[in-house]
């Protein structure tokens, strides 16, 4: 999410060996599909990430774009970096231990998302009584949170709450 509230479609990264098109069926439009052995963020998936955030946020040397995150490994690498360069991204990374207070999406965005893909999930269980949800359930109850979650006027909040906000410079 931008400072402006413009969202930039999520990425789901699911513990597979394999992409299976069917685990993403229900996910929110435009989603990027990922898949790791753990499900966890590696440096070749942030790539990936990076070339789908440049997609749609198309950042320009007229047009910067600020990307705040924290200082995982995977952000770090040498090719992130040059993708970041070429396309005029300035990158912030914050203090290890600290996104949870300083990040703007995981105080107003992430925090939220959280607990509405747990309520979804809650309701789904509850629909389905003697299942359990497997990984071709999770696109669907992501796709209910996250709408939930993205239609809620949030970016003004989220850089305020952080103390992290937009200026517009002028020369």
């Amino acid at each position: 999410m931008s400072a402006t509230g413009v969202f930039v479609p999520p990425a789901l990264n699911l513990p597979r060996k394999s992409r299976n098109f069917l685990l993403y069926k229900d996910a929110p439009n435009g989603t990027l599909p990922l898949i790791s052995d753990t499900g966890c963020m590696n440096s070749h998936l942030f790539i990936d990430w990076l070339k789908h955030f440049v997609k749609h946020a198309k950042p320009s040397a007229e047009d910067l774009v600020q990307l705040i995150a924290d200082n995982h490994t995977s952000h770090c690498s040498t090719p992130a970096v040059l993708i970041r360069r070429e396309n005029h991204i300035t990158f912030l990374t914050l203090r290890p231990h600290a996104s949870h207070v300083l990040q703007p999406l995981n105080k107003c965005f992430f925090a939220p998302l959280k607990a509405l893909y747990s309520s979804e999930a809650k309701k789904w269980l509850v629909q389905n009584p003697g299942n359990v949800i497997t990984l071709y359930e999770v696109s669907g109850i992501f796709q209910k949170a996250y709408s939930a979650t993205a239609g809620v006027q949030l970016a003004g909040k989220a850089f305020r709450v952080t103390g992290i906000e937009p200026t517009t410079l002028t020369l």
